[in-house]
């Protein structure tokens, strides 16, 4: 199938973009090339079959977490802290 520069006026104007005539030329290059690339895509043969694999559960298990080091570390990096929080900004009025 071949991409015109028809076809790049009625597609511009469909999604309601202005191309200009200086990248028309790239564009439809460029167009030219995804459809060729997806064309050879549809070109290939064969069957597609999932792998088989064994079936396993890959969620960890809940731990609880106390301040500890990683806590210590977020609150040496924090801007500005108080007790047991990070102070921000107030975003909301």
């Amino acid at each position: 199938m071949e991409f015109t520069e028809k076809d790049l006026d009625n597609l511009s104007k469909l999604a309601r973009i202005n191309v200009n005539p200086e990248e028309k030329d790239g564009m439809l290059k460029s167009i030219q090339d995804i459809l060729g690339y997806v064309s050879e895509i549809n070109d290939i043969s064969g069957e597609l079959t999932p792998e088989k694999s064994e079936i396993r559960n890959v969620m960890r298990e809940d731990t609880v977490t106390r301040h500890g080091e990683a806590c210590e570390i977020i609150f040496e990096d924090a801007p500005s802290t108080e007790r047991d929080y990070i102070k921000v900004t107030q975003v909301l009025g």
